[in-house]
């Protein structure tokens, strides 16, 4: 329903160039530059500009782009509405998570889901904590499930599910061997893997360290728990995280973990979050209740 220029000039901005847009929608970049002009001509200002980077929007290109991204999230609103009326059998909805939610609860609310509402669509964005609180904040998903969120006053807490952040190692390392809880210091003075700084993980991790006068110098850094957790499993590294994130590997014995205590760390929650302005359709709301109940079975 968006006009096909719209289309096409939101397409160069998020890809920052005519020939990759046109791969993306499959068109010839001559097409795309005539509706580009089409629509400089009839705001009578230059939308698109380049830089060294690439394509780039004009303020008055900023300000198109705001319009299409609300006329989208109005469109969306009026699809959801309509959604509703039809008991569930049609709808769209996007949820915005962490990866360590992603090798059971995911899979467990998305099956039972599915099962019951064939004909809602679902998106589901595997990204890192502070993307999943801006992504909400736009508008852009509907759900968001995050650990150690910062505290915003748009969003809404709907559930809370303990993680306490654990260190991680070979079943046969030699920290195995100490009794009770480690001290981060310890643990951060052995080699170890981090996830990188888009992952709330690391961010509690250093805040953490900050307090106790520790240190953090990961040898390796990742956007990947598994690449974290493979490491670990080979090497005599060590890594930090929430205990839903390993129970694969718990569960095979690859790996081990040991609490840390600290204060910050054994406090780490898995949050479910959504916008407090935007109210949710049926679809989401009826998303949402199935996340509840899945980790709500997973509650230790």
């Amino acid at each position: 329903m968006l006009d096909p220029a719209l289309r096409y000039f939101m397409e160069v901005v998020d890809c920052g160039s005519i020939r990759l847009a046109a791969d993306r929608l499959q068109i010839a970049p001559s097409a795309i530059s005539r509706q580009i002009q089409v629509l400089e001509h009839r705001f009578g200002a230059p939308l698109l500009l380049r830089s060294r980077t690439g394509i780039e929007a004009t303020e008055q290109g900023k300000l198109v782009a705001r319009y299409v991204q609300c006329a989208k999230r109005d469109l969306d609103r009026l699809k959801s509405s309509i959604d509703d009326l039809s008991g569930l059998r049609r709808g769209r909805v996007v949820l915005a998570t962490v990866e360590a939610t992603q090798g059971r609860v995911l899979p467990e609310c998305i099956s039972a889901f599915r099962a019951k509402f064939p004909g809602v669509d679902l998106e589901v964005r595997i990204l890192g904590t502070h993307q999943v609180s801006e992504t909400l904040l736009k508008e852009e998903a509907d759900i968001g499930i995050a650990l150690d969120p910062p505290l915003r006053n748009e969003l809404l807490l709907r559930m809370r599910w303990p993680q306490p952040l654990q260190a991680v190692m070979q079943p046969g390392h030699e920290l195995t061997q100490r009794a009770g809880s480690l001290r981060l210091k310890e643990v951060l003075e052995w080699p170890h893997i981090l996830p990188d700084r888009s992952f709330g993980i690391r961010s509690l991790i250093e805040r953490a360290a900050n307090k106790a006068g520790a240190v953090t110098r990961p040898f390796l850094e990742t956007n990947s728990l598994d690449v974290a957790k493979t490491i670990a499993i080979s090497t005599n590294a060590l890594t930090v995280l929430p205990p839903e994130a390993l129970f694969r590997e718990l569960a095979a014995g690859s790996l081990v973990t040991r609490g840390i205590d600290d204060p910050l760390l054994v406090k780490a929650t898995i949050d479910v979050m959504t916008l407090r302005t935007k109210p949710l359709s049926k679809a989401a709301e009826t998303l949402l209740r199935f996340v509840r109940q899945s980790i709500a079975d997973h509650k230790a």
